[in-house]
């Protein structure tokens, strides 16, 4: 065969690829200004709520993640909201914005700061805590571990260490023993893949390793440690619902023509998404049997922010820009803002056949500029999600007000509310008013 008929030949091959992908895996962008946002219809059971997590508001914890601070230097997350002592103050902004449910995290390393010893008092806060949000009519989710846990549990090697899930599943136990009477809905690990990543590849989180073995392996561990508490809780109070809260990322092409930035895409949605689902389907992950995974989901909670353009070239690192299209708007986290990525998100975590609830969308805005339009571009895709026949419990913004936004510190404001941290005054945003107004008219 000639050379050019086989290079004709090979150039047909990679379009027929190229389409053949394209098709398969669409990547939509509405025309937003010509869209009334305003269209919004949502059952009338539908669960609006807020969340927040232990460390990045209560103030003062002694965690893995404070001595990550103090380790390499970054900024610390101190006394943050001190919501530990305005837990009530903070509670009336719930019912200020008329939620129906309320997203927080249970900090372990209050509760068992040394191994072995277990602080009936913190204990008791966080069930008067359950019985204030009661009283207002919200309904708590309890979430049991977001990024933190106590330093002895991290000494012994944390979740890169199987034989450590007992003391996981211990304390487990011994929370929902106290709270199960009253709280129903419990999510076992949030973003399990993001601790995973983020502490043992990219090395921005506790404990900060560069290992992919090490990170396949806590991937692994993480998976188990959400399976093995399912079972226990479950079979101790099967009226309850427990999930997982996962983190759907986007992965597509930073260009839809180049085959390598397709392959690129590829293998990190498989990491960061289609594993975690694939074990929960089939009780597998990375090629190895997970005990008690296939089916460990009452629920699966979704957290959704946006899409990552890929590439072979991407960053490691916290100070870098992410890359976006044209016509998108970038967020101050540096990623853009895709509201069309909820409704691919949803359908991706739809394979479960769970009912599916929303446990994180936000965006950073000090200014309070793009939340509003965020907020509606979201809820409507949402909107219109449900409209088609997804079951979609629930909302829960993130987040309820301003706090340590992990390694990225105090620079980035989530809050529907603003808080000034010199004074610990919390003010309503206008977004917040808008949320608020939203829930009244659905």
């Amino acid at each position: 065969m000639d050379w050019w008929v086989w290079g004709l030949a090979s150039l047909a091959s990679y379009v027929l690829i190229i389409i053949y992908l394209s098709w398969r895996n669409p990547e939509p962008h509405s025309t937003w200004q010509q869209i009334d946002l305003e269209q919004l219809k949502f059952p009338s059971n539908f669960n609006w709520g807020s969340a927040t997590a232990a460390h990045q508001i209560e103030g003062n914890n002694t965690n893995n993640w404070s001595s990550f601070e103090e380790r390499t230097g970054i900024e610390e997350s101190a006394k943050a909201c001190e919501h530990w002592q305005r837990w009530r103050e903070d509670f009336n902004l719930l019912s200020e914005l008329g939620v129906d449910s309320y997203r927080f995290s249970i900090e372990w390393s209050r509760i068992e700061p040394e191994q072995g010893e277990w602080n009936e008092a913190v204990v008791s806060t966080y069930s008067k805590m359950v019985d204030d949000l009661l009283q207002r009519g919200i309904k708590p989710m309890v979430t049991l571990h977001h990024f933190t846990h106590p330093i002895w549990f991290e000494e012994l090697g944390g979740f890169s260490k199987k034989e450590n899930l007992e003391h996981w599943v211990n304390y487990c136990e011994r929370i929902f023993d106290v709270l199960s009477d009253r709280v129903k809905d419990w999510c076992t690990i949030n973003e399990p893949e993001v601790f995973s990543i983020m502490g043992y590849f990219m090395g921005l989180f506790p404990p900060g390793r560069k290992s992919i073995r090490k990170t396949l392996r806590v991937m692994r561990n993480m998976m188990s440690a959400h399976a093995l508490a399912y079972r226990s809780l479950k079979s101790s109070r099967p009226d309850t619902r427990i999930g997982l809260a996962k983190n759907v990322t986007l992965f597509d092409p930073l260009r839809r023509w180049n085959l390598v930035h397709w392959i690129t895409a590829k293998v990190l949605n498989h990491l960061w998404n289609g594993i975690w689902i694939s074990s929960i389907k089939r009780g597998r992950m990375l090629g190895r049997r997970v005990e008690y995974a296939k089916g460990s989901v009452d629920f699966i909670g979704l957290n959704y922010y946006t899409h990552v353009l890929a590439s072979p070239f991407m960053p490691r690192t916290i100070e870098v820009d992410l890359p976006k299209r044209k016509h998108q708007i970038m967020t101050e986290f540096g990623y853009p803002m895709y509201a069309e990525g909820l409704h691919r998100a949803i359908e991706m975590i739809a394979a479960l056949k769970v009912p599916i609830e929303i446990t994180e969308n936000g965006v950073a805005d000090e200014s309070d500029s793009l939340r509003p339009e965020h907020l509606h571009r979201h809820l409507l895709v949402l909107s219109q999600a449900i409209e088609e026949g997804y079951d979609i419990r629930s909302y829960h913004h993130w987040s309820l007000m301003d706090n340590f936004e992990w390694a990225e510190g105090y620079k980035l404001r989530f809050g529907l509310f603003h808080v000034d941290y010199d004074t610990q005054e919390r003010t309503m945003r206008e977004s917040g008013r808008l949320f608020k107004e939203i829930i009244a008219n659905n």
